[in-house]
């Protein structure tokens, strides 16, 4: 333990004088106190940290009365699973539905829902090109299927970037993130504050990838309802205004919150009016500074100028990211995919590249239930073939899958009850 702690401030030195000239950042030895610090004797040099993949597919309904079709993970005779997508539908017709799905998963199901509430369900693999329902299709009334919940994608971060974490919990902040494609204009995206694990002030926002601010028609928040915010002393790290702002490539930005202590906990501020910075939803509230508090959610409906735009912003195009004060500037963790993008803020100073270490401190993971780690639990480590942290089930690890990124890709469905929130 010693030598790590060595080590990490041997990295902490190195960083802190990149971020005066770049030349003094020595990328292989990084490198190398990253992979002492996480908790793993190796990582996959080719990881990507991706636990879903994309597809479409065409489904064609001959039910009489037919009002939509849906995508789902599970039988809804049989268990609640998740909706990956749905789309309005007359008798007859054909429509393409683009969905994403944990790696794990193979067997999904389509359904045509009728007027009266009675699902029509066909199995299909993952991948499949098209499906047909028709009246045939094994039906279920309305009084016997268990309602699918809209998929929920979980965003877990680490704050440090690009410092190693002493324990890689990635609760510093949890956002979930649901979408829906309520017509041809129109995205509704659902924006949850989970927790705060950290004492550290942090921002958020959520970029549409691909997207230009100016193909957006309106932001709208239903019910005008928005994270709060401590307007009273300004906007500290996010200084734009408004709910829809620009990247510096021009790209639409969704505003989320300046400040994420205060957005989950309004009245944490003290008698001078500075917010309290304890940590929330992530630990035993008989710790001091450890509390309990609701989750904050925000409904975004993204109305697009041209039509069809809605329904091709998927999960592959959404980019929440969290934004943190670090050496001087501000820096923004995003999923690996982005990892090297400066959306809001410019701060590497040199070549982005010379951070592409193959290390992530965020993760995106596809499941609705995701139970992320207590503060100070490790997600999961593997080393000298030992199992530890808070998803070591032995061939369901984070440990195996970090070290194989096509091994244990279904880690997130087996936590330690006593390590996890």
């Amino acid at each position: 333990m010693k030598k790590l702690i060595t080590l990490i401030s041997a990295c902490v030195s190195l960083l802190v004088m990149q971020g005066c000239n770049n030349e003094y950042f020595d990328k292989g030895t990084v490198e190398e106190i990253l992979e002492r610090s996480f908790h793993n004797d190796t990582i996959d040099a080719n990881h990507t940290w991706r636990l879903m993949t994309e597809h479409s597919i065409l489904v064609t309904t001959s039910v009489n009365d037919v009002e939509r079709v849906e995508l789902l993970t599970a039988n809804p005779r049989e268990a609640v699973g998740e909706l990956l997508a749905e789309q309005s539908i007359t008798s007859g017709g054909t429509v393409s539905l683009t969905y994403s799905v944990h790696l794990a998963q193979q067997q999904l199901y389509a359904a045509a829902v009728d007027k009266n509430g009675a699902y029509y369900i066909v199995p299909f693999t993952k991948g499949d090109k098209s499906v047909s329902i028709d009246s045939d299709a094994t039906t279920l009334t309305s009084s016997q299927i268990r309602k699918p919940e809209r998929q929920e994608v979980s965003y877990c971060f680490c704050n440090g970037y690009p410092e190693p974490s002493l324990t890689w919990d990635f609760n510093d902040l949890v956002l979930r993130v649901s979408r829906q494609v309520v017509d041809d204009y129109t995205l509704r995206l659902k924006v949850t504050l989970a927790a705060v694990g950290t004492t550290v002030q942090e921002a958020a926002a959520l970029r549409l990838v691909g997207i230009n601010y100016d193909e957006i028609e309106s932001l709208t928040c239903v019910d005008d309802k928005r994270f709060p915010a401590n307007e009273q002393y300004g906007r500290f790290i996010i200084t734009q205004t408004g709910d829809l702002i620009k990247s510096r490539n021009g790209e639409a930005v969704i505003n989320l919150f300046d400040d994420a202590h205060y957005a989950i906990n309004t009245y944490g501020v003290d008698k001078t009016g500075q917010v309290m910075r304890n940590y929330y939803n992530v630990g035993n509230t008989a710790a001091a500074g450890f509390y309990i508090r609701n989750e904050v959610t925000v409904t975004y409906d993204v109305r697009f100028k041209q039509s069809g735009v809605a329904a091709i912003v998927t999960f592959d195009k959404i980019d929440p990211f969290m934004i943190y004060g670090y050496n001087g500037s501000m820096w923004e963790i995003h999923k690996y995919a982005y990892k090297l993008d400066e959306v809001l803020f410019q701060y590497y100073g040199g070549n982005p590249f010379n951070y592409d270490t193959g290390f992530t401190w965020a993760l995106e993971v596809p499941y609705s239930w995701f139970r992320y780690p207590l503060e100070g639990k490790v997600i999961g480590g593997y080393q000298k073939g030992e199992l530890s942290g808070a998803y070591c089930e032995p061939g369901h690890s984070f440990g195996q899958w970090a070290a194989h990124s096509d091994q244990s890709t279904d880690w997130y469905l087996y936590p330690t009850d006593k390590d996890v929130y």
